[in-house]
């Protein structure tokens, strides 16, 4: 009979108190779990914007203890998909206290938790299931993945055959959470070999042929890129045949596009200045007009922005508008200095994006903002042509307006008083590229062209 202590106390392990914390599989939490939500119509993916499709292919594969492969291009949401799983572990279990794989207390895995079984007297310790994200690597080793021979424990004078002198790698500290293995395609071919055997056999064997007996207990998950990406190495079929494919790609529309960049642009940024509608817009534009190639972009673009570009688009323009103390972004916080200078822009689409030889970025990206501009000022048109003639006839008795002048013009701007500078100059710049009456000389000021 087997003693269990718990804070210093004896337990019975069995008790309805504790019962629930060990002797399940990592799976059955999670499926627990998803349907306890499902049933109180809670999103257990509420993180993920759109991807309603991908969010059901998860449940399933999830629900049918299946391993998963998120397969897209970089900047989709392929690690945020992942980590929302995690989600759906439960807060604590019951572990071997001290125990490197958080091993189950009733059915232990490893040898230093078989030999304390042995001994009839068993510590437990409460633990939060892991989430272990393994970067792939072609330089990957067999110790950092699995695990190997710890010289310094040898060098302390325990025998090679001691449970301490094993130190597990990586996948072995996920036992009863997650593996993530994040570019799978990048991994070493034997490493997947190995692999392979862990989802098949919850075992590994070492390229000498030693087999590690640790049948952990593990969700595995991983991502890669499509195969003919850059960088990226075909995952072997053997491996591919135990997982279950699901497809991530960019969002499907301008108002995903925006909520994804709000979501994870910098909170103290979001804080600090307010970005109006008609500049998210606009910014989250630029990168989708460079995926699609629906624009006057002269050069082929070989790696398109994802997501991530534009997450970074929304911060240096933000951060911007903080240094120059506007309340809400300006286009003048698109660039450094001139009328039109979109170098903030260019700043979060340079290195995730990528054109032929020999193309120029620069003019790349301001074809692509000008594009961006005329479209989102189209829809400022058609939504708004009441306001906008009132301000041409305005700015055509006038000569000249400034949009930080905002104040003679409340009642063509039905915005928040924060939102008001940069819905003038947004309306102006309307004029600009949908009526022609109207040319930018500085920032936020306009002056009256003829036709």
């Amino acid at each position: 009979m087997t003693t269990y202590i718990l804070n210093g106390k004896e337990v019975d392990i069995w008790s309805e108190e504790l019962s629930r914390y060990h002797s399940r599989s990592i799976v059955d939490y999670v499926r627990e779990n998803l349907l306890e939500l499902e049933e109180r119509g809670v999103d257990p993916f509420s993180e993920i914007v759109g991807k309603e499709r991908e969010k059901e292919l998860l449940k399933n594969a999830l629900l049918s203890g299946s391993s998963i492969l998120f397969r897209g291009r970089k900047g989709y949401g392929k690690t945020t998909f992942a980590k929302t799983i995690a989600r759906l572990l439960p807060e604590r279990i019951l572990a071997v206290k001290g125990c490197k794989i958080n091993d189950d207390p009733v059915n232990p895995v490893c040898f230093s938790c078989k030999k304390k079984l042995e001994d009839g007297v068993i510590e437990l310790e409460w633990v939060k299931p892991r989430f272990v994200r393994i970067c792939g690597d072609p330089m990957m080793t067999t110790r950092q993945l699995i695990g190997g021979i710890s010289l310094q424990k040898l060098r302390e004078g325990y025998d090679l055959d001691s449970p301490e002198v094993f130190t597990p790698g990586r996948i072995l500290k996920a036992n009863r959470g997650i593996a993530y293995v994040d570019e799978l395609g990048a991994v070493p071919s034997a490493l997947q070999t190995l692999l392979h055997e862990l989802l098949e056999e919850k075992q590994v064997t070492t390229p000498e042929g030693d087999i590690v007996p640790m049948k952990i207990d593990v969700i595995f998950v991983a991502s890669t890129n499509p195969a003919n990406y850059r960088g990226v190495s075909d995952i072997k079929e053997p491996l591919l045949d135990r997982m279950e494919e699901i497809e991530i790609g960019p969002p499907k529309s301008v108002e995903e596009e925006v909520e994804i960049a709000i979501k994870n642009s910098n909170s103290w940024l979001r804080e600090a200045v307010v970005m109006p509608e008609w500049h998210a817009r606009t910014l989250a534009r630029v990168a989708m007009l460079a995926r699609s190639g629906e624009t006057r972009l002269p050069d082929r673009v070989e790696v398109e922005p994802s997501c991530r570009a534009t997450i970074k688009v929304f911060d240096h323009v933000m951060a911007s508008a903080v240094r120059r103390r506007h309340r809400a972004v300006m286009i003048s916080d698109y660039g450094v200095s001139g009328v039109y200078d979109f170098s903030n822009v260019a700043l979060g689409l340079k290195g995730r994006m990528k054109l032929e030889l020999h193309s120029n970025l620069d003019e790349a990206v301001n074809a692509l903002v000008n594009d961006a501009l005329e479209i989102t000022c189209s829809e400022v048109f058609s939504k708004m042509q009441t306001e906008v003639s009132k301000l041409a006839s305005e700015l055509g008795r006038r000569g000249e307006i400034n949009a930080y002048d905002y104040r003679e013009f409340d009642e063509i701007l039905p915005v928040s008083e924060e939102e008001k500078a940069s819905a003038l100059e947004f309306m102006l710049e309307t004029l600009v590229r949908c009526v022609g009456m109207a040319e930018r000389v500085e920032d936020g000021v306009y002056v009256f062209s003829e036709l």
